[in-house]
């Protein structure tokens, strides 16, 4: 039953020249892990103001979170903000979250912790429980993590190499460590996601107008690589990679990267054939 309205919300039809951006759908193993991370590991990861004169100047995106979010252990404040992790611009503090918005803003299904429906703006009755969103969360949470395959041949472990000395490491960092976390298996775990978690200039190109939390519309969180290898049997047999699933190989979205990013690029554009197939050979291995 509706029966209130968001205060100040006035529906209306979305105005001609609108921007907009397409997005793929998250990858959801290992996901509880990237949780447990705690928020001083990504600050230390940050470097805003580019202290080191790397051209890599990774942020958090410090966010508004609502009322219904439990912080963790460690969780740091400022200003109101806390720091997000999960979306493609990190502007979603954690699963439930992520989890509660999935059912409101992908799905229209409404529930105690999003009361309000997305098209309209007025208040509806919960459609699903909170247990039912609860059991989601935790199910997200404890999905195993990508294992990397063949990491002991030859070419793989050149790739690897490769991968380190074109920088491509700045960014995708290769292991994270969780903290002390409210599932016991998940806590104090060392992992190789290949993310920071942070936002990163991406360049011109990759600018779609969009923004979300302290998120500039070049900005983009650093898309965790564990899983790259796997990700044709979930896409239909094809490669969708970027935000909006624009690059249709691997090899192509390397050559897209650009802002903090082109000098690693600029780097794989000059190795010979043979080394950037190890690059891409190691990366299908994650």
């Amino acid at each position: 039953m509706q029966h209130s309205a968001i205060p100040g919300y006035e529906p209306e039809e979305i105005p001609q020249g609108a921007t907009f951006s397409k997005f793929t759908p998250p990858a959801n193993t290992g996901l509880g892990l990237l949780e447990a991370v705690p928020d001083d590991n990504i600050l230390a990861m940050a470097d805003e103001n580019d202290a080191n004169g790397d051209g890599i100047s990774g942020r958090p995106n410090w966010i508004h979170i609502p009322a219904y979010c439990q912080l963790r252990t460690g969780t740091i404040e400022r200003n109101g903000k806390y720091i997000g992790r999960f979306g493609k611009k990190a502007a979603v503090y954690d699963l439930q979250q992520q989890t509660a918005n999935a059912y409101n803003q992908d799905m229209g299904i409404n529930s105690s912790y999003e009361v309000y429906n997305t098209y309209d703006g007025l208040q509806v009755d919960p459609e699903v429980s909170n247990q039912t969103v609860l059991d989601v969360v935790f199910y997200l949470q404890t999905l195993k993590a990508p294992v990397q395959r063949n990491k002991s041949d030859r070419e793989v472990m050149a790739g690897n190499q490769l991968f380190l000395k074109i920088s491509c490491n700045n960014c995708h960092t290769p292991q994270l460590k969780t903290g002390a976390f409210s599932i016991p298996a998940l806590s104090n775990k060392t992992f190789f996601p290949y993310t920071d978690l942070l936002l990163h200039d991406m360049g011109p190109a990759l600018n779609d107008g969009y923004t979300e939390g302290t998120a500039l519309p070049a900005e983009w969180r650093t898309a965790p690589l564990w899983g790259l290898g796997l990700s044709k049997n979930s896409q239909g047999g094809q490669l969708f990679l970027l935000h909006d699933g624009r690059a249709r190989s691997i090899e192509e979205a390397i050559l897209q990267h650009e802002g903090e990013a082109a000098q690693s690029k600029n780097k794989f554009l000059q190795l010979n054939v043979a080394d950037k197939a190890m690059i891409i050979k190691f990366l299908e291995s994650l």
